[in-house]
């Protein structure tokens, strides 16, 4: 009895570790030409509004495809995020909501530059984020 017992909490914990695996591997922090892996310690970074969203959540549960694939390793896409939790800029949400910026890559070529919003777009859905060109 001991033995089914012990190898159900084994299974329960391998299984749900596995479920909650988070991967961060395409995501990284710094500049075009200086960057390093996102740490633990900047995924945990949470907005200082009142939704206390952390940089992971925002990527992992993002409405936008490009950070989503580069979270889920899809097709050569990374992200790097070049300024955490901040207002301002030129996006529609900038100034009234605090977002991560985050450029996306895809096969080490830049392709746009996002605003990852620490607010979801319905109660239970995705966190808002909103992409364009950088200026040249």
């Amino acid at each position: 009895m001991k033995r089914y017992l012990m190898l159900a909490i084994v299974l329960l914990f391998g299984f749900s570790s596995q479920a909650f695996a988070q991967n961060y591997n395409n995501v990284h922090v710094g500049s075009a030409n200086d960057y390093v892996q996102i740490t633990t310690t900047q995924l945990a970074l949470a907005s200082t509004d009142s939704e206390k969203t952390t940089v992971a959540q925002t990527i992992a549960n993002s409405n936008e495809q490009s950070i989503l694939n580069a979270y889920n390793g899809v097709g050569g896409t990374e992200l790097l995020v070049t300024k955490f939790w901040h207002i301002g800029g030129d996006m529609y949400y900038d100034k009234t909501w605090q977002h991560i910026t985050i450029e996306v890559y895809k096969n080490n070529s830049y392709v746009k530059t996002c605003h990852a919003y620490s607010f979801k777009t319905a109660l239970n859905g995705p966190y808002q984020a909103t992409c364009g060109q950088k200026a040249q």
